[in-house]
């Protein structure tokens, strides 16, 4: 692996092991990526082989353990998918995005680093030993299924990938699991799901939660297979059966064990569960309970809002169509007690994948423009959470400065701190310096380009 980085003043550094040389093996093992090297740089006793300009110099190192030798390496190279899923999200992105949005990731090191999903089907025999050696755990794993003839319809396998004895040889060496199904309305509900569940269930030891989650569909599906959406009678016989199953496993284990996104409470008209239905959240990144979550510390945040707010500030919050009933009956009435607040709520379709795709999170700034330039969005754009990436831009990679710029009004993305929000709309607005900076008869274009600058 090649080292990118060496702090000097670190063992290493004093060893004269410098940025570019490259970690060949520790204590005689070829290292795999960083997370095999930080599995043995922990030891008190360690033997690096490091080469140069094609020089091999080998490092016999005693320290204290626990003790780290200060360096970074590049990124790993991560592994893809093996699967033709015929629901994949991936293969239903349209043109022009990001080179990244495209590539199917199957990784079971991002899995255990970030809680990316994994099928696990490119899991041999090596990858599930290394699992258990190094206590890669949790594991976010994707079943959809177990009944083999619709697993191989849903999944494109061209192979019976053996997802149960995994998923037990995992259970019986002590690796934590959270699992999903990708609920596909014709295909693998019904007694299919039933028994999917009841499989999933016989390792409830370490398989600690499954998500139940519907089929995302966008108006990109060109050639792909038919699918049908989650309607509210679906959604509404989904949550009957899922709460009996939730009944069944709570007095078995304490625990629900199965738990329907969000989206189906949204769709169905039923109200979302208390807290004390989630049993910690151990799903939330999935949907799974992160509207109650978000409610939840709404009522707990907004018991210190400000009485009032001088001089009188608007503000417009942004959301997608999924969460519009939420956020009109729970968050907009106890903001408007704010006096001198004026707040409005803007619902967004989505023009990048289609009206059916209504989550906020995958709005784009594509989305933004259509639906809200040239309307008066007062002081401060506050878009929904998670709607950027980790690099700071949003679908389209259009980031928070390209759309301040383009709707002409200061924008946040919500991080959770409703006082930082607060605290902006306190603020001067940039619209007000900006017109104090430039003439009055100034066009919008040489104003953007002014901005910019």
């Amino acid at each position: 692996m090649k080292i990118t980085a060496v702090e000097e003043s670190g063992i290493a550094g004093e060893l004269g092991i410098r940025e570019g040389d490259e970690l060949l093996e520790v204590n005689g093992k070829r290292v795999l990526d960083s997370i095999d090297y930080r599995f043995s740089e922990g030891d008190p006793r360690l033997t690096l082989k490091v080469a140069r300009d094609g020089e091999l110099t080998v490092y016999d190192i005693e320290k204290d353990e626990g003790e780290t030798l200060g360096i970074d390496f590049e990124e790993m190279k991560v592994l893809s998918c093996g699967n033709d899923c015929i629901f994949c999200f991936v293969d239903q992105n349209p043109e022009g995005l990001r080179k990244g949005l495209y590539f199917r990731d199957g990784d079971y090191r991002l899995s255990f680093m970030y809680g990316n999903y994994t099928t696990m089907t490119n899991a041999g025999p090596a990858i599930l030993q290394r699992i258990i050696d190094q206590r890669l755990s949790p594991q976010y794993i994707s079943v959809h299924v177990t009944d083999l003839a619709v697993r191989t319809r849903l999944m494109g396998l061209r192979k019976d990938d053996r997802i149960l004895d995994k998923i037990a040889l995992l259970n019986d060496n002590g690796i934590d699991m959270h699992t999903q199904i990708v609920l596909c309305p014709g295909i693998n509900d019904g007694a299919t799901l039933e028994r999917t569940v009841r499989d999933l269930f016989r390792f409830h030891a370490h398989v600690v939660s499954l998500a139940v989650v519907p089929v995302g569909l966008t108006d990109h599906r060109f050639g792909l297979a038919p699918l049908a959406k989650v309607d509210a009678g679906y959604a509404v016989k989904l949550l009957d059966t899922a709460e009996r199953w939730q009944k069944e496993f709570r007095e078995k284990t304490g625990r629900a064990f199965v738990y329907p996104s969000d989206e189906f409470y949204i769709v169905a008209g039923r109200k979302i569960p208390p807290s004390s239905a989630y049993d910690g959240f151990p799903q939330i990144e999935n949907g799974v309970g992160i509207v109650r979550n978000f409610l939840s510390e709404f009522r707990r945040l907004s018991a210190g809002f400000p009485k009032r707010l001088r001089p009188r500030r608007s503000l417009t919050l942004v959301t997608g169509e999924l969460a519009r009933s939420f956020m009109e009956k729970s968050i907009l009435p106890r903001m408007r007690r704010v006096e001198g607040l004026d707040v409005r709520l803007a619902v967004v379709p989505n023009v990048l994948y289609g009206r059916s795709v209504t989550v906020a999170g995958l709005l784009s700034g594509k989305c933004l423009y259509s639906a809200l330039e040239g309307r008066d969005l007062g002081n401060l754009l506050l878009l929904p959470p998670d709607i950027l990436n980790a690099d700071g831009v949003l679908l389209d990679d259009e980031t928070i400065a390209d759309v301040e710029e383009r709707l002409r009004v200061p924008v946040m993305m919500f991080e959770g701190s409703w006082d930082a929000v607060f605290r902006l709309l306190k603020k001067p607005t940039r619209r007000t310096r900006i017109r104090q900076l430039l003439p009055s008869s100034t066009t919008h274009a040489a104003s953007r380009h002014t901005t910019k600058v």
